[in-house]
């Protein structure tokens, strides 16, 4: 599963840079930890994020 999640987020990340997207300026968490967080949660929660994010 671990490496299963940092391979997701490093693609995501990388693939968000070169799409040019810009974070906010208040955020606490990324674009690509969120989508990851739910990618986590479908493949390996039945899609609970409030488990996945634990």
């Amino acid at each position: 599963m671990n490496d299963f999640t940092i391979a997701i987020y490093c693609f995501i990340d990388d693939y968000l840079k070169v799409a040019g997207q810009k974070p906010a300026a208040k955020r606490k968490l990324s674009d690509a930890e969120v989508i990851t967080t739910a990618l986590v949660a479908a493949r390996y929660f039945g899609g609970n994020m409030t488990t996945a994010r634990s």
